[in-house]
């Protein structure tokens, strides 16, 4: 024992100390006893006595080296470490005196693991440890983490028993801040923690269950700490090491509402940050972790309550909440880092996209109790509509209309959601829908089903009860009506229609009916003053006052007029209107009145008409309402005051007046509304007398002016282009009603001061208005006389509108004023509303804006802008301030959602007769005003190019600036035939580009200016550039429109125009701008190039200069126009235009289109090379020094090397090397095919050609990598890589070609190129690269050093330490983002290997296991193969048995860190199995790869070529069937294309393809080659694996399914697995009911290998071969033999109990499971349907099925009423894997009517079932490629018998046109239901057609054609390209599809499908591209 000094110290303290030392509390003060300088401040006021130290450091370390009495000395030296009051810290003198955790640790030897006396004090001190050496001794981290490792070596079974059930609080707490302090010490021992302590949710119970509350450091509180350690510091791979354990982290969530305060938020943040909030962690990661019942959990925190028996702050309650509804909102709503998944059916569609957020949601009770909650819940809906649905089912539960404060809160729940989902939110949302689920979605969200016949039933109940359900229906009912209102605004009225279809069917089945409303109404009104009665001994719904209740009610008659009108024609006669009248002006509110005047004016609209008693109280009431100040009625009652002075006929119609007129009653000083009523009437009465009155005031010219105006107008009679307006009878009513009555003076003067103003600002004459005002003084007369003779602001007091009045100061009088102050509704921040200039601008959605307000802006700018430029003092300033201020009330509007009236101001402006005075298309200097307001008209048209294209598609908008623009052009050319020069030519650019012209006007234009003599256009003097540039426009805006074209006359003369222009013999005009709208035009419509005659294209050649432009134009007419080839062949024997090489070398390329033709004219290639055989041999040389001309030509320059240079002039190109000054892809070209010609002659046996191509290829090909070229990079890459082919296949080359290669690795130019190729090779791929071709590099480089170097050369330990030492090196390997980078950097690995063994080393293995995911990714099986030569070379990959893999490996090894070997331990078996992934598994069983052979010899295909597989070559031939030269060119590509001939017909040889499936196999399932061997490691004898953890994970499975395997050697391993699983099960002493069933499957499957025999070979019968569907019949059965809640469970375990032996001949258990009667009989037949779809593999299967008789009851089936949609998928799919195998489809097909079966099933499938549909087309695609694959096998037959292969024969193999035809006729029939399809699944149904050959399509007629491009594009109609291909059809006119428009990049679906309707309608006129 060490010596203790107990003198200075009494008993009292002595039993302190020992009751502290053994309380349970000491852990308190763990953290502060870890850091001593808490404590520093607090003891220095204090005096220091000296206390001798009481315990002996020296001496317990004895103790320890003496291995007695260690638990005392162990307790009393971590009782003295713990004391609070201590002024020795014992702790940091133990370290300081050289002890450490390894001292501590070793005290527990091997025979005391599990003796928790000694390990509890061992472990605490232990803890203590690692927290002082975080905070005081950094340097003892090293060896601390060793300490740590080791702990988890030696000691996991003492962990398990201090967490197990046994165990007590202490030895969990101790446990649990140990652990935690290991977490935080290191982020890597955390990950090895995960792995190796048993932590797992069952295990963890004990943990968790009834924590002890009172105290403060309980259990509970250790384990959240522990979870959030591993999350705090945000270590990627230690958070996603936790969140693979199932299920672990979410143990914390339920127990957090009892938890302290701190600890949750401490918590959630923690979540948030580095979890939720986290990019970089998988959504599959967080939707394993976030279960639907770990967020229902997460809703429960909403009412966290604390510790029981204990008070929380309520700031605490509220940061818990605020947090928790930002995690919530963000998992629920995110797509990005949450778990929600976009669906943009928004719910409409079969597919639920996010079921656990339904459940989730579906879970939830009666969220609207918590105010947080409710808010964050509907948030949700709100951001994601699709889970309303969920929503509403909740509701569902609660909404029973009853006396009860629940429902209450529910129909308050109800409003608020409707008023989430605003209809103006919301419609932005539907963008994507069609019409029908547009209509379903909002009938849904405003009138769910199941609410409506609650509310139904309510309305049957007591007076209260029926007027909460009518309040609510009310607010749905303006919900749907608002959706209307919206959808009426759009450009089409599809949406609209079928919404009103839906409701018109609807409603009257759900909605109440109209008499129980009115029943209602007469209640209220005859019990106004019966208080409401109280149940004594219940609640009571509060009773909502009479006139509420009657405001609901008359609200709901009016909404359902609105939605459903004709319900309302039985109404009329129900009830009094005049009570409902009286009531309300006795008791009602203004929304009361002003809904009892609306109902008046629904009922009887005759009401309205001025000989009707009512209308006087009913006009008096809405004008009250309209100008009171209460509330915000008065904005719904405008829309009725304006029916009612429409009624009254004062204003003729015309609307404006009238919202003048409304505007002055809300924004004037105007009380006396009676008198408004009395004017009118006054109006009315002298109707005839005032309007005769009105012909006679004011000066008799303006007025004669105006009625001639009136009666020579010949456009549309009405206000819209009147350039003098008359004003209405109410002004000159108002004047004399005040002359009559002069009490009405004073009243009427503000209103008539802002009337009179508008009216100016309306009729634009200040002369007019004062004669109409005659001699009444009115303080308005000064600002209108002003306007005669000046401008003048609004004056000050006419209005109470402050926008207004700014507006006017800003314009008038220049004030600087503030958008944001002018208009108080938008706010500059950086969200975009509204952007002017540099300024961003918000608009507020909820404030209130005034319909008649935006009006009377609008009007006074325009105003502004027509008085102004009339008086010519319109600015630059004053324009600018114009602009922005319309602008900015057009953005109001729109935002407000009231297109209608921004529709009503463009029509103001643009149907104006004054703006069109003003409007000026041409620049004329004189008028400088002008300009500016034409240039404002643009702006605002080019700003509000939506609402113009409305109102000019509806009203021609238009129509009169275009013929205004078209006279004024007209005049123009006059002038310019007059030899006048015109310089206006930018400005009418803009113009004709917004404006335009119209068609008819286009053509005049046209004549005109091809009428003008050439003369003046060729004049000496000036050239007339207007002429020019409007031709160009004209010319310009034909090509850009895929419906219109220039008639061909037109065409004609503009073409003789320009060659007239271009052969002048005097000047030589700049015709640019004529040149390039003309190359555009028919580069977009080259069928037109036909109007080009062949003398016309003669012109070309005898042009005075030839500029770019031209001989572009010369090449497009000569690309599209086979007919002037021989115009081109005449010409060119002229030495003049031979030698001309800007129009010689463009044509040639265009030359090279007709290939017929150069076929039969070789001498004009051989012509023109003689000519520039010089400068082609200077561009190959030295291309730097080259023109521009040949750059550009490069293909014809390319075409006349192949065919005419001869082989003496190739040689003399590669006698040596090259180092080229630039970079240019045409001369790469042409360099590589002159050396492809040079291997054609095969001199390639002169290695001195090979090696100088090859170092200036490299060399070009460094340069391109520092320019970062990245497409020459790819071309070049392909291009060398064309070049190993060649050379691989020579063997004449590869003689002694190491010794004489040398030259080329030994020089700097291959230096560099490995140092570039690595440099910039080795990268993660990022969001915005896809690093294709970094892999080219990479694999070209492992292409490159094969071929280069010898074996054991001394360049490759250089290239070797190259790559490993790079930065990026680990991060490649280590990455799941790069698999095309890593699977070529290990092929470059594996070649450097191969080639120098020497560079193996042992540590490189963890590398590798790091890297290794054990899955059948080219990865991962290219590291297998790697991990066996390291194997077959000695190197001690064994020593790492079990392996483990992937992260865990990385963890393990410490791949990033450099820790020695000694510290690694051997996982153990179970730590491996906890590696396999459960759905992986499944997967694996499904997909398992029966022709895989248990070698380790894979290779990575070459990155630079196309993937050899026999589907893509027969794919590429079925879609690209052309016809082979027999030129020098066919000859070089059959030299580059051999090499793939010879692999296609090498793997159709060695593999019998066409009895088995063509499907690919997948590539993320475990590989069997690693999987076996490991079990078979695992399972070994002694192991301590768990056998029931291979079965319940599935794992046992694996080898079941690889019986089925055609190696035997898989076979072999996998029964050899199960050999080892039998004897070890033997072994197992626990579950001896799973014991027994295993041990019956095991003898079952012995007994039933004998029926899988089929022949009696010796190797059969010592390793038989499973049928692929009995093996998978037999893994699925073990899978669910255990699971009891599985619907196959009984049905298996009886058949597997009954039958002792399974006939593998026949698919087990069909019958019974297929005709099943049992309650989960769909169930069991979808399950044996999938047996047979998964387990068909083979031909071998197809017997099996045959033999069952499977396939005529599959189909007989089908129709039947109990097959179901999901079952006929299911036998759709089963039928497919047999179709997939070639030779049964074969069989099907002739033997057994299937064709027949599928013209059935495509008449009999109903519109609608998308499903079925996708289904049938992935059979007929998939019988296309069968048949194919039987005939293409067929054809290579040939090539076996004759030994040889000609490559170009290999693709000429004939097709049975007779099964096209039916395919095509199916496809045919499918026509008519591709509506319901995705455009994606459209581009798949066009391409079948595509996949036929040309014969069997050009069978069908043209209108077949036409009806499948026409209904296929009506997906995608709005797009160009889609017009384009339809028009093409339409018009006959095929060569359109030449068109530039459809050559542009595929991008999307529409793109594609675009791309295959051109293809088939270009294979149906037998035309190409």
């Amino acid at each position: 024992m060490a010596k203790r000094k107990y003198d200075g110290e009494s008993q009292d303290n002595r039993k302190r100390r020992k009751s502290d030392g053994n309380s349970e509390h000491s852990e308190n003060n763990d953290v502060l006893t870890g850091q001593p300088q808490n404590d520093v401040d607090l003891e220095n006021d204090k005096p220091k006595t000296y206390k001798p130290n009481l315990f002996d450091i020296k001496h317990f370390r004895k103790e320890l080296t003496a291995k007695q009495g260690l638990t005392m000395a162990l307790n009393q030296f971590l009782q003295v470490c713990l004391q609070p009051d201590s002024d020795v810290d014992y702790l940091l003198e133990y370290l300081n005196l050289g002890g450490n955790s390894h001292e501590i640790l070793r005290q527990i030897s091997q025979d005391n693991k599990k003796n928790l006396t000694l390990a509890t004090p061992a472990f605490h001190i232990f803890h203590l440890i690692i927290l002082k050496v975080q905070s005081s001794l950094p340097h003892m981290i090293a060896i601390t983490e060793e300490a740590c490792r080791y702990f988890l070596n030696t000691f996991i079974p003492t962990v398990e028993i201090m967490i197990s059930e046994n165990a007590g609080p202490r030895h969990r707490k101790i446990i649990l801040n140990l652990l935690t302090s290991m977490v935080t010490l290191n982020a890597d021992i955390g990950v090895e923690v995960l792995n190796q302590v048993p932590l797992t949710p069952k295990g963890l119970q004990y943990i968790i269950e009834k924590p002890n509350y009172k105290e403060k450091d309980n259990v509970r509180t250790a384990f959240v700490h522990f979870m959030t350690s591993f999350l705090v510091d945000g270590h990627l791979p230690l958070i996603k090491a936790l969140l693979e354990k199932q299920g672990l982290l979410s143990l914390v969530i339920p127990g957090l509402i009892h938890d302290e305060g701190s600890a949750v938020l401490m918590f959630l943040n923690t979540l948030k940050k580095n979890v939720i909030e986290n990019p970089l962690i998988s959504k599959t990661l967080k939707l394993r972790t976030f279960s639907h019942q770990v967020l229902h959990n997460m809703f429960k925190l909403f009412t966290w309550k604390g510790p029981p028996a204990s008070e929380q702050s309520s700031e605490a309650k509220e940061d818990i909440k605020t947090l928790l509804s930002d995690i919530i909102l963000t998992l629920f709503t995110s797509h990005k880092v949450g778990i929600y998944f976009l669906d943009n059916s928004l719910g409409t569609s079969d597919a639920n996209k996010n079921q656990n957020l339904f459940k989730a949601l579906q879970t939830l009770k009666r969220p609207w109790d918590n105010e947080n909650e409710c808010e964050t819940v509907l948030e949700i809906v709100y951001r994601c509509p699709d889970l309303h649905r969920a929503l509403i089912n909740v509701i569902e539960q609660s909404f029973q209309p009853q006396h009860s404060p629940m429902w209450k809160s529910v129909v308050e729940f109800v409003v608020k959601l409707l008023d989430k989902l605003k209809p103006e939110n919301m419609i932005a949302k539907l963008t994507d829908l069609d019409p029908v689920n547009t209509a379903n979605l909002i009938r849904f969200i405003t009138m769910p089903v199941s609410l409506l016949k609650q509310i139904k039933t309510g309305i049957e109940m007591d007076q209260t009860v029926s007027l909460y359900c009518i309040k609510l229906l009310v607010k749905m009912l303006q919900t749907l009506k608002r959706y209307m209102e919206l959808l009426e605004l759009e450009d089409t009225p599809a949406r609209i229609r079928e919404l009103k279809k839906k409701i018109k069917y609807f409603l009257p089945k759900h909605m109440p009916s109209q008499n129980a409303i009115v029943l209602l109404i007469h209640q209220v009104i005859q019990n106004n003053n019966i208080p409401a009665s109280e149940t004594p001994n219940g609640y009571r719904l509060p009773k909502p006052s009479n006139s509420d209740s009657l405001l609901s009610l008359l609200e709901i008659l009016l909404l359902n007029n609105y939605i459903y009108p004709s319900s309302f024609e039985t109404l009329s006669g129900t009830f009094d209107v005049k009570k409902i009248l009286d009531f309300c002006m006795k008791y009602g509110s203004m929304p009361l009145k002003y809904k009892a005047v609306s109902l008046c004016q629904m009922m009887y609209t005759s009401t309205l008409l001025i000989n009707r008693p009512m209308f006087k109280s009913l006009f008096l009431m809405i004008l009250e309402v309209y100008t009171s100040e209460e509330d915000d009625t008065w904005i719904e009652a405008k829309d009725i005051l304006q029916l009612f002075f429409k009624s009254t006929n004062i204003f003729e119609n015309d609307e404006d007046e009238i919202h003048l007129l409304l505007y002055a009653l809300r924004n004037c000083k105007f009380t006396s509304i009676s008198l408004i009523v009395e004017i009118v009437e006054f109006i009315l009465n002298n109707a005839g007398d005032l309007s005769e009155l009105i012909q006679s005031e004011g000066s008799q010219s303006s007025l004669d002016a105006l009625f001639n105006d009136l009666m020579h107008n010949k456009t549309e009679v009405g206000s819209a282009f009147l350039a003098k307006k008359i004003p209405s009878t109410f002004i000159i009513g108002c004047i004399h009603y005040i002359y009559t009555n002069k009490d009405a003076k004073k009243n009427m003067k503000s209103f008539l001061n802002l009337y009179v103003t508008n009216l100016l600002h309306s009729n634009y004459s200040p002369e007019i208005t004062e004669d109409f005002i005659g001699d009444y003084k009115i303080d308005t007369r000064s600002y209108i006389a002003d306007w005669t003779v000046k401008p003048v602001a609004i004056t000050e007091g006419t209005t109470t509108d402050k926008t207004l009045q700014n507006i006017s100061k800003s314009i008038i009088d220049n004030e600087d004023i503030p958008l944001t102050a002018m208009f108080p509704l938008i706010e500059s921040t950086e969200d975009i509303d509204l952007k002017i200039i540099d300024d961003t601008y918000k608009i507020d959605p909820a404030a209130v804006i005034i319909s008649t307000n935006l009006f009377v802006w609008a009007k006074y700018l325009i105003f502004c802008v027509v008085r102004l430029t009339d008086m010519s003092l319109f600015s630059i300033q004053q324009q600018k301030k114009v602009v922005i201020y319309f602008k900015t009330i057009i953005a109001l509007g729109k935002k407000h959602h009231m297109l209608n009236v921004c529709r009503d101001i463009i029509q103001n402006l643009l149907r104006n007769a004054h703006v069109l005075n003003i409007y000026q298309p041409i620049h004329i200097s004189k008028y400088p005003s002008k300009v500016l307001a034409t240039e404002f008209l643009l702006q605002v048209i080019d700003q509000t190019q939506d609402i113009v294209n409305y109102l000019n598609k509806k009203n021609y908008i238009l129509r009169s600036y275009q013929e205004k623009t078209f006279k004024e052009i007209t005049k123009a050319l006059i002038k310019i035939n007059k030899r006048k020069d015109i310089n206006c030519q930018h400005h009418l650019v803009v113009v004709l580009d917004v404006i335009g012209l119209s068609a008819d006007d286009d053509l005049v234009i046209f004549e005109r200016i091809l009428d003008t003599n050439i003369e003046i256009l060729c004049s000496k003097d000036s050239e007339p550039s207007l002429v020019f540039e409007l031709l160009g426009v004209l010319i310009e805006k034909y090509s850009k429109s895929t419906t219109s074209e220039i008639l061909n006359d037109t065409l004609k003369k503009v073409m003789n125009l320009y060659f007239a222009l271009l052969t002048h013999k005097d000047v030589t005009p700049n015709l640019t701008n004529i040149e390039e709208p003309l190359v555009e035009y028919f580069e977009n419509k080259p069928h037109q190039v036909l109007q080009v005659t062949e003398e016309d294209f003669k012109n070309f050649f005898y042009a005075n200069t030839v500029r770019k432009s031209t001989s572009q134009l010369a090449f497009v007419l000569l690309k599209y126009n086979n007919k002037l080839c021989n115009e081109f062949k005449n010409e060119i024997d002229r030495a003049e235009v031979l030698s001309h090489r800007e129009i010689t070398l463009p044509l040639g390329n265009a030359l090279l289109n007709h290939g017929q033709f150069v076929l039969d004219n070789k001498d004009i290639l051989i012509k023109i090379y003689e000519e520039y055989k010089p400068n082609i041999k200077k561009f190959l040389e030295r291309p730097h020094k080259v023109g521009q001309v040949y750059v550009n030509s490069s293909k014809f320059l390319t075409k006349l090397v192949v065919e005419c240079m001869d082989l003496q002039d190739c040689e003399k190109i590669f006698s040596k090397s090259h180092k080229f000054e630039t970079v240019e892809l045409s001369h790469i070209e042409l360099y590589h095919v002159v050396f492809l010609k040079l291997c054609l002659y095969d001199e390639l046996k002169k290695k001195e050609y090979l090696i100088n191509f090859f170092l200036s290829i490299l060399n070009l090909t460094v340069m391109t990598i520092k320019e970062s070229k990245m497409h020459i990079l790819d071309i070049l890459s392909q291009y060398i890589s064309n070049v190993i082919q060649i050379i691989k296949g020579n063997n004449a080359i590869l003689e002694n070609k190491e010794h004489e290669l040398k030259q080329i690795t030994d020089s700097g130019i291959w230096q560099n190129f490995c140092k570039c190729v690595l440099k910039d090779s080795l990268k993660v791929r990022t969001r915005h690269s896809d690093n294709v071709i970094e892999a080219k590099l990479l694999s070209l480089l492992s292409n490159l050093v094969k071929l280069f170097y010898p074996s054991d050369h001394e360049d490759i330990v250089n290239l070797f330490d190259m790559v490993t030492s790079h930065s990026e090196f680990l991060n490649v390997m280590l990455s799941y983002h790069s698999p095309d980078i890593k699977l070529y950097l290990l092929e470059f690995l594996f070649v450097l290997i191969s080639k120098n063994k020497s560079v193996m080393k042992t540590q490189q293995i963890p590398v590798y296991l790091s890297a290794y995911h054990a899955t059948r990714n080219p990865c991962d099986q290219l590291l297998l193969s790697i991990l066996q030569f390291y194997e077959a070379n000695d190197l001690p990959v064994n020593e790492y048995k079990p392996y483990i893999w992937g992260e865990s490996a990385a963890n393990h090894y410490a791949v990033r860190k450099s820790r020695t070997s000694s510290l690694w331990a051997h996982p153990t078996p179970n730590q491996v199995l906890n590696l396999f992934e459960r759905d992986k598994i499944q997967k694996t069983v499904k997909l398992f790869p029966v022709h895989q052979k248990l070698d380790y010899s894979h290779q990575a295909s070459n990155a630079c070529l196309n993937e050899v597989s026999v589907k893509n070559f027969l794919e590429r031939i079925m879609r690209n069937r052309k016809i082979k030269t027999n030129d020098m060119e066919g000859a070089i590509k059959t030299l580059v294309s051999r090499d793939e001939s010879r692999r296609i017909l090498a793997i159709m040889k060695e593999e019998d393809i066409v009895t088995h499936s063509h499907f690919e196999e997948g590539d993320t399932i475990y590989d069997p080659a690693f999987l076996f061997p490991l079990l078979s490691h695992l399972l070994a004898p002694g192991s301590v694996a768990s056998s029931f953890r291979l079965l319940r994970s599935g794992l046992l499975s694996v080898p079941v399914m690889g019986l089925s395997s055609h190696c035997p050697l898989m076979r072999a391993a996998a029964y050899h697995v199960l050999h080892r699983f039998h004897l070890l099960l033997e072994t197992e002493t626990r579950h001896k009911n799973d014991k027994l069933l295993l041990t019956d499957f095991i003898s079952t499957l012995r007994q039933s290998l004998s029926t899988a025999i089929n022949t009696p070979s010796e190797g059969e019968l010592k390793n038989p071969r499973l049928p692929a569907i009995g093996a998978l019949y037999l893994a699925r059965a073990l899978m669910v033999c255990t699971l009891p809640t599985e619907p196959l469970y009984k049905p298996v375990n009886n058949f597997l109990i009954a039958k002792r032996f399974v006939d593998l001949t026949v698919v087990p258990d069909f019958l019974s499971l297929f005709h099943d009667s049992e309650v989960d009989a769909v169930k069991r037949r979808q399950w044996i349907l999938d047996v047979i779809k998964d387990g068909t593999k083979t031909i071998a299967d197809v017997n099996v099925v045959f033999k069952t008789m499977c396939i005529k009851m599959l189909m007989d089936f089908y129709d039947t009423i109990i097959s179901d949609r999901k079952t006929k998928l299911k036998i759709l799919g089963a039928l497919n894997s047999i179709i997939a195998i070639p030779r049964a489809c074969e069989i099907l097909v002739e033997g057994h009517g299937f064709m027949s079966w599928l013209h059935f099933v495509v008449r009999s499938t109903e519109t609608g079932c998308a499903a079925i549909l996708k289904g049938v087309l992935v059979i007929i695609e998939n019988i296309i490629y069968s048949t194919t694959f039987n005939l293409f096998a067929r054809h290579c037959g040939k090539f076996y018998a004759e030994g040889s292969l000609k490559a170009e024969s290999l693709t000429e193999f004939k097709i049975k046109h007779d099964i096209e035809y039916e395919i095509l006729s199916i496809i045919y029939d499918l026509l008519p239901h591709v509506q319901v399809l995705d455009v994606e699944d459209v581009v798949g149904y066009v391409k079948l057609y595509n996949l036929i050959t040309p014969r069997c399509i050009k069978f069908m007629r043209k209108a077949q054609i036409f009806d499948i491009v026409n209904k296929c594009c009506e997906k995608i109609h709005k797009t160009e390209s889609a017009k384009f291909v339809r028009q093409a059809l339409l018009s006959n006119k095929c060569g359109m599809l030449n068109s530039k428009t459809l050559r542009k990049e595929i991008f999307t679906n529409e793109d594609r499908l675009c791309m295959e309707l051109k293809n088939l309608v270009l294979t149906y006129t037998g035309n190409n591209a």
